[in-house]
């Protein structure tokens, strides 16, 4: 039956192909009986490495897993990339072939991100991820509410001269992956790194001084820790051990050539389906409790704490703004809510409005990038702060991740709470808003708590320092 529909779908794009002149993509979908899709990342089968992704919502309804690039949407262009991206996957989904009444969440699936802050100079430890890239995986999985399927890509060129599906090719998309990596614990023993934090207190001070003399409202200042191993990370462990402690994050690992930059993020940037835009602002942290008095306590602080309400504020009057210029009928609740992770807890205020017409998912990341809980108040202004100030380029850290389908609905998060892992070696990352009242020391302690999402899933909450 597969063979059949592969047949029946490739044909077709030949035709069409044929007929415009111009590449046409073909997927097919059918359904397989589960998949571990972490364990696609230990998976040595040489047709899987080098350019894997996965995505898991934080009520883990949906996960997404892809390797291999049918279609690459790549970008360095600083002033366009959002919209580069955008037409050229507008152009490729509107001449698609696909069967008809596919399930939702299948299909061709558009996945990647864009860099923070494309006018930074590009570090060698970021080589291998540019301003904006985007890939049609070869083979994708969803598990949507307890079912799987997989979704087969091909990008037929203008001549029609297409190679058919190996079976080799349709075995391993049929597998249910697993092929454990060897024991985690063969990394050996770990050491950390500090990234001149004398240095980072400084900025942090000096950032505060420049907010209170009335240059700008907020910003929002990173760093970075080194981790090193005796061995490589395990990224397929590294994937489990977010999903089992991070609740309410999405939980992600985008993969290019040897590298793989992995998270659990809380923030949402934009969501877009069926005409609806929603976003949030996230600001304002306190840690979690050892009691539930105790984590009560800190809520009730943390809803209470003038600095942190402020720097809230901040975020959901930016985030509004741009929200009303995008769409109508903004909802803002008057007060946050509390939005309590493993570690750490946040002020949340949830934000959605019905898209005008012609506004697009990527229009409302690019307009929305960074928000005030990752680059401050004025957005200019705060952007030119951090170059100034923050001695280390972050790369996709912060920036926005995410997937597009081929009606350009999808959905977006901000890369937090996150790390580059490059074989034995992970760069951790972190950051927090400063406003004209906050303390280095504190600060700085705020970015500890930050790294332990990352810290535990890597088994590196004890270390030789």
């Amino acid at each position: 039956m597969i063979h059949h529909n592969l047949h029946t779908i490739v044909e077709e794009g030949r035709r069409q192909a044929i007929r415009r002149g111009k590449e046409v993509l073909v997927s097919t979908v059918f359904e397989v009986q589960g998949a571990d899709l972490p364990s696609l990342f230990s998976c040595k089968h040489e047709r899987l490495a080098g350019d894997r992704f996965y995505w898991s919502e934080p009520d883990r309804a949906l996960t997404l897993a892809g390797h291999g690039s049918a279609v690459v949407i790549e970008c360095e262009d600083s002033e366009e990339r959002f919209r580069q991206v955008e037409l050229r996957w507008r152009e490729i989904a509107a001449n698609c072939v696909v069967a008809d009444d596919i399930p939702i969440y299948t299909g061709p699936h558009l996945f990647g991100g864009f860099s923070f802050d494309p006018m930074r100079q590009h570090s060698a430890e970021w080589r291998n991820y540019p301003a904006a890239r985007f890939v049609v995986p070869e083979t994708m999985w969803t598990v949507y509410e307890g079912r799987t399927w997989v979704t087969l890509n091909r990008l037929i060129p203008a001549n029609g001269e297409v190679e058919p599906w190996t079976d080799d090719e349709l075995i391993v998309a049929s597998l249910s992956i697993h092929d454990p990596s060897e024991d985690h614990a063969t990394v050996g023993t770990i050491y950390k790194e500090e990234i001149a934090p004398s240095d980072w207190m400084d900025a942090v001070e000096q950032a505060a001084a420049s907010i209170r003399e009335g240059q700008l409202e907020k910003v929002v200042l990173a760093r970075h820790v080194r981790l090193f191993a005796q061995r490589p990370f395990p990224i397929d462990h590294t994937l489990r051990r977010l999903l089992q402690e991070q609740d309410n994050t999405y939980v992600f690992a985008i993969e290019r050539g040897t590298d793989v930059f992995i998270g659990a993020t809380p923030e949402r940037l934009v969501r877009s389906s069926g005409g609806t835009f929603q976003t949030l602002s996230l600001a304002g942290s306190i840690a979690r409790g050892r009691t539930v008095q105790e984590d009560e306590e800190l809520g009730r602080y943390l809803t209470h704490d003038m600095k942190n309400m402020h720097e809230h504020a901040l975020a959901v009057e930016m985030i509004k703004e741009a929200m009303m210029e995008l769409c109508e009928h903004v909802q803002v609740p008057e007060t946050p809510i509390l939005y309590k992770l493993k570690d750490i807890q946040h002020l949340l205020t949830p934000i959605k409005g019905q898209a005008r017409e012609g506004a697009t998912l990527l229009q409302a990341i690019e307009m929305l990038h960074p928000t005030p809980a990752l680059g401050g108040m004025p957005q200019e202004a705060a952007t030119d702060a951090i170059r100034r100030l923050e001695n280390m380029d972050r790369g996709w850290y912060a920036a926005p991740i995410g997937w597009l389908n081929r009606s350009l609905d999808g959905e977006f998060a901000a890369a937090i709470r996150s790390a580059l892992i490059q074989g034995n070696t992970a760069s951790l990352y972190a950051g927090c808003g400063i406003v004209g009242d906050s303390e280095a020391r504190s600060e700085y302690q705020e970015t500890a708590l930050k790294f332990r999402p990352m810290l535990s899933a890597l088994d590196a909450d004890y270390m030789e320092d």
